[in-house]
């Protein structure tokens, strides 16, 4: 929502499995676009028990076999188009609860980097050139994995964002790669790793004051009980939390988040190689 209203948008396009026949019409006729993205999914077929990215690349198929049908340009329309993928977070807290480690890193990063490839090639074959990707950030400092840690309160895991940060890299890498292979492809990979690490070492400039415990939830660090569980509390101001539950930041994170990766200065790091604001006005 705060990335689509940075882009000129009131707000988020709906959600692709609320549409009706009467939603559906500006769609197809390619005025408005779609959001295929469910909680808990990830970069892996395996990720969670909601909808895979592959599926959500196959809902995209049919959109725009929709749109073919009652519009022509829609090519023209879709090389213009912002097609944003933030995943992988899901996959890196799987990958943890199966007490995997670091020498099991490399053929999780190639089975990933494959699923990433596959699919930023099926939407540029479908017609998109435009890609925002959103990399993973530090899981090793998100509550659920900070309680994890006996000083968890003062830092993060430092082998779980060893992690995230190996993937992320190679990420960055594939991305490159894959644009120097397909005409007209241009992209940006928003750093949510670099941002968030940004944030927790320096927390009064970016206007937080707690970066270790979540805003709702129970037990040491809030990460002990899940935010709806029958028990939970939650803090008197979420503004100054990082994070709202165990996993997920707060909105407040999410708008100073979004705003960096669209428009900060590329030397910042918080995106690359261009930021989405000149990705959007290329």
């Amino acid at each position: 929502g705060n990335a689509a209203r940075l882009l000129g948008f009131k707000r988020s396009p709906p959600a692709y499995l609320s549409l009706t026949p009467e939603t559906s019409r500006q769609i197809v006729r390619g005025y408005r676009g779609v959001n295929y993205a469910s909680g808990g999914s990830g970069i892996l077929d395996t990720t969670g028990n909601t909808l895979t990215l592959t599926k959500q690349v196959e809902y995209f198929a049919a959109t725009k076999s929709k749109m073919t049908e009652k519009s022509s340009g829609i090519d023209a329309l879709l090389s213009k188009s912002l097609f944003l993928i933030s995943d992988g977070g899901n996959d890196f807290f799987a990958f943890l609860r199966q007490n995997l480690t670091a020498s099991d890193a490399p053929s999780f990063y190639a089975d990933m980097l494959s699923n990433y490839t596959k699919h930023v090639q099926t939407l540029y074959q479908l017609g998109a050139r435009r890609f925002g990707i959103v990399d993973v950030p530090p899981i090793g400092c998100v509550p659920a994995v900070r309680v994890t840690s006996p000083d968890g309160e003062t830092a993060c895991v430092e082998a779980a964002n060893a992690l995230a940060r190996g993937f992320n890299d190679a990420l960055g890498r594939a991305m490159a790669k894959l644009a120097a292979a397909l005409p007209g492809m241009r992209y940006s990979v928003g750093s949510s790793y670099n941002l968030i690490t940004f944030i927790t070492e320096h927390p009064e400039a970016a206007g937080f004051k707690d970066v270790a415990s979540a805003c709702c939830g129970g037990g040491r660090l809030g990460a002990q009980a899940w935010c709806g569980a029958p028990n939970a509390t939650y803090c008197a101001n979420r503004n100054d939390h990082v994070y709202w539950d165990e996993v997920h930041g707060t909105q407040a994170t999410n708008i100073k988040g979004a705003k960096a990766i669209f428009a900060a200065p590329v030397k910042l790091g918080f995106a690359a190689p261009i930021n989405f604001k000149q990705l959007v006005s290329s």
